[in-house]
C-alpha cells in the first residue's frame, strides 16, 4: 500500500518549476529560477531543457523563461470551462449562424496578449488557419485594439512598445485609431492580413472592466465592416447583451 502512494519525482519538481515561473511577473534566468526553487543551477538546467523540449517552458534571446506555447494553449482548455466563454458561447454561435461569418472570443492573458480561446467557422469555403490557443497582435488587429483601448496602459504597454518598434508603427496613427475605438465601441481592419477583414466589440463585466472580446473574420470583399453594416450592428448587439448578462451596467 506504501508504495502505490509513491509519485514520481521528476514530475513533481518539474511541475514546481512551472509554478514558480508562473507566478513570476516577468521572465526569469536560470539564478532566479534556481532561488526561487532551491536547487542547484546544475540539476536545474536538465529539467528546463526537457520542459522547453515538451513546450512547456520557453528560452528568450536573454536567457530567460517563461511559460511555453503548451503550456498556454492547455490554459485555453481550461479556460473553456470556465464562466466567461461558457456564457459567451451561445452568443458566438448565434452570431454566428445568423451571419454565416467566423466568430471568435479572446481575452487577455497577463504579459502575453490577446488569446483566441473560442472559434466557431463559417460554413463559407475559406480556410483563415486561426484556431483557439492563437495569441493576436495588440497593435494591428481588431480584437487586439480592443485590449488597448479598453485595458489599463501598465498592462499593454510593454507589448504595444515592443510591437511598434517591430513593425515600424507610427505612435500617433495608433493613438487616432484608439481614439475611434474608445468613441464608437469597436474595432475594424482590412490590412492586417491580405484580403482579409475583421472587426471586434469588447465584453464588460460587472466592475465595468473589460474582460473579453468578441470579433468577425472574413474575405474583405464579402464582409461589410462599415458603421451602419448589418455585420457591426449585430456584433455590439451581441456584446452588449452578454456584458449585460455578466452584470454590465454601463
Amino acid at each position: 500500500m506504501e508504495q502505490e502512494k509513491k509519485g514520481i519525482q521528476s514530475i513533481e519538481i518539474g511541475f514546481s518549476i512551472l509554478k514558480e515561473v508562473s507566478r513570476a511577473d516577468k521572465p526569469l534566468t536560470i539564478t532566479e529560477v534556481s532561488k526561487l526553487c532551491n536547487m542547484p543551477k546544475g540539476q536545474l538546467y536538465r529539467y528546463l531543457i526537457s520542459l522547453c523540449k515538451v513546450g512547456a517552458l520557453e528560452k528568450d534571446s536573454d536567457l530567460r523563461y517563461s511559460l511555453g506555447k503548451e503550456m498556454i494553449t492547455m490554459g485555453v482548455f481550461a479556460m473553456q470551462k470556465t464562466d466567461i466563454t461558457a456564457k459567451a458561447f451561445p452568443y458566438i454561435k448565434k452570431l454566428n449562424e445568423l451571419l454565416n461569418e467566423t466568430v471568435a472570443l479572446a481575452i487577455w492573458v497577463e504579459d502575453e496578449g490577446p488569446l483566441i480561446v473560442e472559434w466557431e467557422e463559417s460554413k463559407k469555403p475559406i480556410n483563415l488557419n486561426i484556431r483557439a490557443g492563437t495569441l493576436v497582435e495588440l497593435t494591428r488587429t481588431a480584437t487586439g485594439r480592443i485590449f488597448t483601448a479598453f485595458l489599463p496602459e501598465e498592462k499593454t504597454g510593454k507589448i504595444i512598445q515592443k510591437e511598434l518598434e517591430k513593425n515600424l508603427i507610427e505612435q500617433s496613427k495608433l493613438e487616432s485609431i484608439i481614439a475611434f475605438v474608445k468613441r464608437e465601441k469597436y474595432a475594424y481592419t482590412s490590412e492586417y492580413l491580405s484580403g482579409i477583414s475583421a472587426v471586434a466589440a469588447p465584453v464588460f463585466d460587472y466592475k465595468n472592466e473589460l474582460i473579453a472580446s468578441i470579433y468577425i473574420v472574413g474575405v474583405t470583399e464579402a464582409l461589410d465592416i462599415s458603421k451602419d453594416s448589418t455585420t457591426v450592428s449585430e456584433l455590439l448587439k451581441t456584446a452588449r447583451q452578454l456584458s449585460e448578462q455578466l452584470g454590465y451596467f454601463g
